[in-house]
């Protein structure tokens, strides 16, 4: 009886160290070492759950990446819609000024002339045709009629051949049908111009003509001038044909002979002008120095 009263009296005292350790026992839970069974569960369990969690951000790493390349190959496409555009503007403004410079050239060779002309813009132009001939856009409406004589921005392109309303063939010098009334601007000397239609090696691209029936004693040098006579009645007197080279006497040495590089490369002609009247209608004095 003595020692259970004396084990209550201690009551007081034990309980509250009791209550103290359950609380701080359940406080520190976190700091406490696991059991081994824990940490055996956790050994097993962490490579898996580490090598999904990998997977997981590699997965969602890649997802992110590839969202990001989708905004990025947008842009680049746009970029280089962008670039494709600005460069056919830079393209357009290129062939607009060149147009523009084409357009100046004949626009101040149609002022020197004494005729009425007419500016065309070539639409067709083979030069492997058999027959040297180009088609404007210029026709009987627009008062153009045959054997009207047609000029580049340089000098003589050829003659007018057959018209239609809206549209005509051109026979250029280079034609071997194609024979002009000539002259050297220099000396004077007289000569025919025949188309030869073979290309010219001492100027890339251009055709040769054929200066023929001169004189044996015409004074005619390398790189002189030739220029249409007007004697044919076809094509004004004083247009520029072009610049002679390979001077030679013709096959019985009756007559000298030279090959005519013409200034205009025909098959690069883009506009002309077509010059609306007739020799008879043409000045006399008309000549072009060169």
């Amino acid at each position: 009886m003595a020692l259970i009263q004396k084990k209550t009296r201690l009551l007081p005292f034990i309980i509250p160290v009791i209550l103290a350790l359950i609380f701080f026992s359940l406080t520190s839970l976190q700091m406490r070492r696991a059991p081994w069974y824990e940490e055996a569960f956790w050994n097993l369990v962490s490579p898996p759950q580490q090598f999904v969690s990998g997977i997981i951000g590699g997965v969602k790493g890649a997802w992110q990446r590839y969202v990001s390349l989708i905004g990025v190959e947008e842009e680049r496409a746009q970029l280089s819609r962008r670039v494709a555009e600005l460069e056919g503007s830079l393209m357009r403004l290129g062939e607009t000024e060149e147009e523009n410079k084409r357009l100046r050239a004949l626009l101040d060779y149609k002022e020197s002339l004494p005729q009425k002309t007419a500016a065309a813009r070539v639409i067709a132009n083979d030069p492997r045709a058999e027959f040297k001939s180009i088609t404007i856009d210029k026709g009987s409406n627009d008062g153009v009629q045959p054997l009207m004589a047609v000029l580049g921005p340089r000098g003589l392109v050829g003659r007018v051949g057959t018209v239609t309303a809206g549209y005509s063939r051109v026979l250029l010098l280079t034609d071997p049908n194609s024979s002009i009334d000539a002259m050297v601007q220099r000396s004077r000397a007289r000569g025919v111009v025949q188309g030869a239609a073979w290309r010219t090696e001492l100027k890339t691209g251009f055709y040769i003509a054929r200066l023929e029936y001169l004189r044996r004693v015409s004074d005619i040098r390398d790189g002189d001038v030739v220029v249409t006579s007007g004697l044919d009645r076809v094509f004004p007197a004083g247009i520029p044909i072009g610049t002679v080279t390979d001077i030679s006497a013709s096959r019985y040495g009756v007559f000298t002979e030279a090959n005519i590089i013409p200034f205009e490369n025909m098959a690069e002609l883009q506009e002309v002008l077509v010059i609306l009247s007739t020799a008879e209608q043409s000045s006399p004095d008309f000549a072009m120095e060169r």
